[in-house]
């Protein structure tokens, strides 16, 4: 199994004898927005948590940091309606 690329059939083995209703959590709280199709052969699972634009300076300091995902309740909107700044600290 790769890190980036999940294929369907991967997921229905490893989901394979569960029934319908059978709830789906996802770590850290995030959750599904959206299933798009992207391709005929690939679709893009969309969260409702935006994730952090991480800079240069932090990944460089954090190579193990990949992705971070942020609530939306205390940041800054700009103008456009899109998320300002946000402090994302490691402890």
């Amino acid at each position: 199994m790769s890190d980036t690329k999940y294929t369907v059939g991967e997921l229905r083995r490893l989901l394979q004898g569960l029934t319908d209703d059978t709830k789906l959590s996802f770590g850290g709280g995030i959750t599904v927005y959206r299933v798009k199709r992207c391709a005929d052969d690939e679709v893009y699972l969309e969260w409702n948590e935006p994730f952090a634009d991480l800079d240069p300076a932090f990944r460089k300091r954090n190579p193990h940091i990949k992705v971070a995902f942020v609530t939306t309740d205390a940041v800054d909107w700009d103008e456009q309606g899109l998320l300002g700044s946000v402090d994302v600290s490691i402890r």
